[in-house]
């Protein structure tokens, strides 16, 4: 039996976390899925072209893949991309733009500490969001992300994404986010 394709979204921390994305579209080779992660810097872009971008970028897929390092929360493009993935609408003159939301997996890398997304922690809370280890990757990242595709299609009811938009990236005082 032929292997579906899986279109997914990755949202990270580009300063801290560029060697685990590396790594990830290594290992998604053998699969049958397409990454539509962003790959080129729009920190010139406003926000709202940033925004968009995004959600440009996410219309075709179906999972948004978060990897949890140790800033990982404190960042405000996570929050908008996680907000962008779970927020669905319909568009009446032209269904094809259209969004629904996306499954979410979250991937815990391997780093001393984790900063969660509040936004991520809430959906993993509800049950909707999946979630792994990192070094369950090459074993796992096929079945967790066929199982969010499920929870998108089965388990929408449980998605959180009520709380605001983060303004600006948040600092670590001490272990305490502000």
């Amino acid at each position: 039996m032929a292997l579906k394709s899986r279109n997914f979204f990755v949202s990270y921390h580009h300063n801290n976390d560029q060697g685990y994305i590396k790594k990830l579209r290594q290992l998604k080779q053998g699969m049958k899925v397409a990454d539509y992660s962003l790959k080129k810097d729009i920190s010139e872009y406003t926000d709202e072209q940033i925004y968009k971008v995004i959600r440009d970028k996410m219309r075709s897929c179906s999972v948004t893949i978060v990897l949890i390092g140790e800033r990982t929360g404190h960042r405000k493009w996570i929050d908008w991309e996680l907000w962008a993935s779970l927020r669905g609408y319909k568009n009446s003159r032209d269904p094809k733009r259209s969004f629904k939301p996306k499954g979410l997996l979250a991937i815990y890398l391997p780093t001393l500490s984790h900063s969660v997304p509040e936004r991520l922690q809430a959906n993993i809370d509800s049950g909707y969001a999946v979630s792994m280890k990192w070094k369950n990757i090459e074993r796992d990242l096929q079945s967790k992300i066929n199982y969010a595709i499920w929870k998108r299609n089965n388990a929408s009811h449980q998605i959180k994404n009520n709380s605001e938009r983060f303004e600006r990236n948040a600092f670590n005082f001490f272990g305490i986010k502000i």
